[in-house]
């Protein structure tokens, strides 16, 4: 544990920390990649990832996604994006052009405003639920 606090707290040596202090494990979670475990009720449970750890493995993974790996200069970067921001406008207008035929195609062949219901009308009883007519015998 002392070797951890003074680490820094990154847990290089891939500690497995085992403990019911509530300080101490409150103390291991705020610290990322340290894998903590509690004894309950005679069986040894695994605590899910902490807050700690989940967040910095996130910004670990934008950090990666921003630079391609640290393969890519910052100047690759801005070329790149640019070329997104492109491509991304590109396919905007395609789709609407697109969703613009669709609709002329489905107004010709329903012949009219394809967004105008059919009013429903009323219906006659059920037939299940009324009673019988009684037979005029003589």
């Amino acid at each position: 544990i002392f070797c951890l606090a003074t680490d820094g707290g990154n847990n290089r040596a891939a500690y497995f920390v085992a403990t019911q202090d509530d300080g101490l494990s409150d103390a291991l979670r705020a610290m990322p990649y340290v894998p903590l475990f509690r004894l309950g009720r005679a069986v040894l449970l695994l605590e899910s990832p902490s807050s700690a750890s989940r967040q910095f493995t996130g910004n670990l993974e934008q950090n990666k996604l921003k630079s391609a790996g640290g393969l890519m200069t910052s100047e690759e970067r801005k070329i790149v994006d640019k070329v997104n921001k492109k491509d991304k406008k590109k396919r905007r207008e395609m789709m609407k052009e697109e969703q613009q035929k669709m609709q002329k195609r489905s107004r010709e062949e329903v012949g009219g405003c394809f967004n105008e219901r059919k009013k429903k009308r009323a219906k006659g009883p059920n037939p299940l639920s009324c009673k019988s007519r009684k037979s005029k015998s003589s």
